[in-house]
């Protein structure tokens, strides 16, 4: 990671990481720190979170959404009233899902966070590898990825709905952002919405990302510093995604820009909000704030039952 030195914040510990757009070069203690400070000042700066809020964590098991679980648990012990809730949701992914289910319950454990699991077979009536497999996904001509996407957000806000919080915090990094506008713009989204922020109105749970200004490559190594654990399978459909492919490219961009990430974030969000927005109403079959008469979840809940025969 071109480390080279001592620590140019303490002065005393070999560095072990160079932070290219900053300048820095930072020991094993400092730079854990740093991310756990930037967390709090990305939290403060975009008033993602209450003092008393009641935060639905979205862990996957993976190692972003345990390590913001950790951060987010060391920082909300200066807030006795907010609450911690962690949630994983399975979509029926086989050979998968089950190792991060357990890695995601055992660390919220030993974190003393109380833990939920709530599946696609349960809610919807299926799981993501029957709707694969079967060919309903081919037949109604989407990705998985998208499918998973679009009802795991669903099935966050039932959890959410159903422990009574008041936000959802999900582990959606830097590049995860960056790479949702770029996508939106591909595919010619004319409602783009800012992306982690918190929006409240409408009823809605409001969702925020606090890793919103932390590259991924940097939680990869705080969760490496930490001992957080790393799943070892990856996800069968991962390949057959767009945002594979745009990741690939932003980069192979950011590797020969380091402030890359930061300038597409701050001038998709200048753009998005100088043009603004549309206003949201609510689902006619859920009965959740959408800009849409009836939303995409349940418009593709409905067409995937369609398609298996339901």
């Amino acid at each position: 990671m071109g480390a080279a030195g001592f620590c140019t914040v303490c002065g005393e510990s070999p560095s072990i990481y160079f932070r290219r757009y900053s300048g820095e070069r930072l020991c094993a203690r400092c730079f854990c720190s740093s991310i756990v400070e930037r967390v709090r000042r990305t939290i403060s700066k975009y008033d993602l979170l209450r003092y008393d809020d009641r935060i639905v964590v979205g862990v996957s098991g993976g190692k972003d959404s345990l390590s913001l679980l950790k951060i987010l648990h060391r920082i909300e012990q200066d807030f006795p009233r907010a609450r911690l809730y962690a949630v994983t949701i399975d979509e029926g992914i086989e050979g998968y899902r089950s190792e991060c289910a357990r890695i995601a319950e055992e660390f919220s454990s030993s974190l003393g966070i109380p833990f939920a699991s709530l599946s696609f077979e349960a809610l919807f009536g299926f799981s993501l590898s029957e709707v694969v497999e079967s060919g309903a996904a081919e037949k109604i001509g989407v990705q998985p990825c998208t499918i998973c996407g679009v009802l795991r957000r669903k099935a966050l806000v039932i959890a959410a709905r159903r422990l009574g919080a008041t936000v959802i915090a999900t582990a959606h990094t830097l590049d995860d952002i960056v790479q949702t506008y770029l996508l939106n713009l591909l595919k010619g989204e004319g409602n783009i919405k800012p992306v982690g922020l918190r929006r409240e109105g409408g009823g809605a749970v409001p969702r925020v990302a606090p890793f919103r200004l932390t590259p991924q490559r940097e939680v990869a190594l705080y969760a490496y510093l930490q001992g957080i654990p790393f799943q070892t399978i990856t996800c069968p459909y991962t390949h057959t995604s767009m945002r594979d492919r745009v990741r690939s490219f932003l980069n192979w961009y950011s590797a020969n820009r380091p402030e890359a990430l930061y300038s597409l974030l701050n001038n998709f969000e200048r753009l998005i909000l100088r043009v603004g927005y549309g206003g949201e109403r609510v689902c006619e079959v859920c009965g959740e704030p959408s800009s849409r008469k009836v939303c995409r979840a349940c418009e593709l809940e409905q067409r995937i039952k369609d398609a298996l025969g339901a």
